[in-house]
């Protein structure tokens, strides 16, 4: 028998995914990690919402994270090469630039906090250690994240902090971080699937 809960939960499971649809034809989702969501979402327990894949960024503004004053100046979802970053970098004349890892990370909407806690602690025995329920309102959300996070100044209040002759070397430690990350998502997916059924 159907309760008020069940209701609730398919009305937000059903906005969630229509609006998963409409990224996708727009092409607002990342791509390789499109599979793996739309098996998540087909589950009866678990649906996502916001998610990404991993990404390599170059931000503008006195410091990350700054809500509001941080100006995405080019974003990448795959490895990158040192000469695509020095030509954003010799086209940008901003005073404070940032170069960021963004690790993978994934929204999830649990059906109930027993599927929430057996998604963190999934998440957790897979490498995405910075996992856990997010929000308690009108949704149970989990959220999972790896470690691979890395934020560093490259121009700061118009003086240069790192040196051009070091950037191949950044670059490599950059793409390093977003590959391991990408990398954990083979045995997350395997292992959500059993969780989200």
């Amino acid at each position: 028998m159907k309760t008020r809960l069940d209701d609730k939960w398919e009305y937000y499971r059903s906005k969630a995914l229509k609006q998963f649809e409409m990224h996708l034809q727009e092409g607002r989702v990342d791509q390789d990690i499109v599979d793996f969501l739309k098996k998540v979402n087909s589950t009866s327990n678990c649906y996502t919402t916001s998610s990404c894949s991993g990404r390599i960024q170059l931000s503008a503004g006195q410091y990350p994270g700054a809500k509001g004053e941080i100006l995405v100046i080019a974003k990448w979802h795959r490895t990158i090469s040192t000469e695509e970053l020095n030509f954003v970098l010799a086209n940008c004349d901003y005073p404070s630039l940032w170069l960021s890892v963004h690790p993978p990370i994934f929204h999830i909407v649990a059906k109930n906090l027993r599927v929430a806690w057996k998604l963190v602690v999934t998440a957790r025995n897979t490498g995405f250690k910075h996992s856990g329920i997010q929000g308690l309102g009108k949704r149970i959300v989990v959220e999972i994240m790896s470690m691979e996070k890395l934020e560093v100044p490259l121009r700061y209040q118009g003086e240069n902090i790192i040196d051009l002759e070091k950037l191949p070397t950044l670059v490599d430690i950059a793409n390093f971080m977003l590959t391991r990350g990408k990398e954990r998502l083979h045995r997350l997916e395997k292992e959500l699937m059993d969780v989200c059924k």
